[in-house]
């Protein structure tokens, strides 16, 4: 988190180093998107699917500061294979995850080359939620299903260059990390399984051991008028949640979750 906060502060020192222009308006992106989904966890356990995802940022540009919210919502229909924590039963089932993130962050937006390049570094502090659903799910061997909660709150540090090599035409780059400052997870539906003499029909919640990840992406803006752009997007993004407290018989295992997609939408000035 230190190297996050010292090359944030090095970029804010050398952006005031070149010569501003100025400006001063809103910009909105809507993107849809598709991408490959796979989550994994430490003892093998796996689920496949393919992430529809709708998402949606504000930016306020003026004179080097910049302003950025956003958010998106995603819907996976995955296919789970594994076995269960406590039975070791191999099972296989067609599962659900709803994903939710939201986010603000303010930094700065300086401008070189005349303006044909424009780069973009802020920090953010967001909330994501992803909701695994199994708990109706109709697994192999009998086996109970029962649904999983991951809440992260975070911080992450974003770069992103936009430059015009053509009137029309931009090439754009991004690249973000993120830290989470408070991870948990909260299994929900376990019905009449009992762990540890705790009746898991209530919920159980977890305290993650920590929580990082980041994100690649590298598209193309073309400008229809003054206004209007065509937006696309090619994008790799992995996220890693620590284990919770082992210590106890039931218990989160570690995992990684792997996302490689497209996006396509509309950016507006305004």
């Amino acid at each position: 988190m230190k190297k996050i906060l010292f090359l944030s502060f090095l970029i804010f020192i050398l952006a005031f180093s070149v010569s501003a222009h100025a400006y001063d308006y809103w910009t909105s992106s809507a993107k849809l998107g598709y991408s490959y989904f796979g989550y994994s966890e430490q003892y093998g356990a796996e689920t496949k699917g393919g992430e529809y995802s709708l998402g949606q940022r504000f930016n306020y540009h003026n004179n080097l500061f910049l302003l950025s919210i956003k958010g998106s919502l995603g819907i996976v229909p995955g296919q789970y294979t594994g076995s269960g924590q406590t039975t070791g039963i191999s099972t296989t089932g067609d599962v659900y995850y709803s994903l939710e993130d939201f986010s603000i962050g303010a930094g700065i937006d300086p401008r070189l080359l005349n303006g044909l390049m424009q780069n973009e570094l802020y920090l953010s502090l967001g909330y994501m939620d992803h909701d695994f659903m199994a708990g109706n799910a109709d697994f192999t061997n009998n086996v109970t299903g029962y649904d999983e909660d991951y809440q992260v709150k975070y911080a992450s540090l974003t770069y992103k260059n936009i430059y015009a090599f053509k009137p029309r035409l931009s090439n754009v780059f991004k690249i973000s990390y993120l830290y989470g400052l408070n991870g948990t997870a909260t299994t929900k539906g376990m019905q009449n399984i009992t762990i540890d003499g705790y009746p898991t029909g209530n919920n159980l919640e977890f305290n993650l051991g920590g929580e990082s990840g980041y994100t690649v992406a590298e598209g193309i803006r073309y400008r229809v008028t003054n206004s209007v752009s065509l937006v696309w997007d090619t994008y790799y993004s992995a996220l890693f949640f620590k284990h919770s407290n082992t210590a106890n018989e039931f218990y989160e295992p570690s995992s990684t979750t792997h996302q490689f997609g497209v996006q396509f939408g509309l950016h507006y000035d305004f």
